[in-house]
């Protein structure tokens, strides 16, 4: 239905005449039915999400909790994660993840994603939110409590998602943004992320379409590590999922492009921060903790569980061209 849809709008936006005047917030000019990306693959998608972090009352840092059981099973820190404007779309996980090479019990817990008052020296927004990662001392079960959100839908083809945000903490940690689809061995796995290890120097991220090793063999076409901008200061980090290409960015500037085993099948999509001992993650020291603070996540996508209600797209519009995030311009109209 997407695809039938986009050839057809293909035909219209080749019509349509742009505004000669600046890009106009949407809800003043009419609604979006589609969005163009920007960028060195710029492709047009149905669908667009904010989550807005930035002014959430009653934050709350919670407290670890001191038992593995107990840990698995803490529901939801704020009645944010309840929401509809969160909860129609978005979960937040549960549970126990033990790699192959872990030497550190890890599991993901509701509890370790919250709402935090934001207390930066010139903060930007009053509140946002936070993933953490905390390692249990020997006296509290020794093991690892991770944050995770994944979306409800498994559909989601071709997106641009981006997250306003920051990484920061103890050494041994990995925070990540990525698409994932699972299979029946590591070689069917499609999953395109990004991640910062806290053990890497500040300016060096990770960029792979996994799997980046099959069956014990490298593949390292599959992934790079890049310099980028300093990701312990708040920074808009981007992915954009187009046929054939993954392409990331950091503040509106390309960082990394890669067509090798670009994920091909729909999707899940998530964010997640957590430690388990190995060797990607390595160690983290007893009692150490580290997050992933999040002020918003804004996504345009294609997914056919949300199907477009418009027959073409007569009124094209942009993220990259708005006037603040989570607000769309108008930059064409047609017929």
């Amino acid at each position: 239905m997407v695809a039938s849809h986009l050839n057809l709008w293909a035909t219209v936006l080749a019509a349509a005449s742009f505004l000669a005047s600046a890009p106009q917030p949407a809800s003043a000019a009419g609604p979006c039915h589609c969005y163009l990306t920007n960028g060195t693959r710029p492709q047009y998608l149905v669908n667009h999400q904010f989550l807005d972090f930035r002014n959430i009352a009653n934050p709350r840092i919670t407290a670890p909790i001191n038992n593995r059981t107990q840990a698995t099973a803490a529901g939801v820190t704020h009645p944010y994660f309840n929401s509809s404007a969160f909860a129609s779309t978005w979960s937040v996980q549960a549970w126990v993840s033990n790699g192959p090479d872990a030497t550190v019990w890890n599991t993901y817990s509701k509890n370790d994603v919250y709402i935090a008052a934001n207390a930066d020296g010139v903060p930007q927004s009053r509140t946002y939110m936070t993933l953490r990662t905390y390692r249990h001392p020997a006296a509290n079960g020794n093991f690892q409590e991770s944050a995770e959100l994944q979306t409800l839908s498994p559909n989601y083809k071709y997106v641009s998602m981006r997250m306003y945000a920051r990484t920061r903490g103890s050494t041994g940690a990995v925070t990540a943004m990525f698409t994932y689809r699972g299979g029946a061995t590591d070689a069917d796995v499609q999953e395109a992320d990004l991640e910062v290890l806290t053990r890497d120097n500040a300016n060096q991220a990770h960029y792979t379409n996994q799997p980046s090793s099959a069956g014990g063999v490298a593949r390292p076409n599959a992934t790079n590590q890049v310099t980028i901008p300093t990701w312990t200061q708040w920074r808009t980090h981007r992915y954009d999922w187009s046929a054939g290409m993954s392409t990331w960015y950091v503040d509106g500037k390309q960082v990394n492009q890669n067509s090798y085993q670009v994920p091909r099948d729909p999707a899940t999509l998530l964010f997640n921060v957590w430690s388990d001992g190995g060797g990607w993650s390595k160690v983290m020291p007893s009692g150490g903790s580290a997050a992933m603070d999040v002020q918003w996540i804004e996504i345009l996508y294609n997914n056919t569980d949300y199907p477009t209600k418009y027959a073409h797209c007569a009124n094209v519009c942009s993220i990259d061209r708005g006037t603040a995030p989570g607000v769309p311009a108008l930059i064409s109209s047609g017929p």
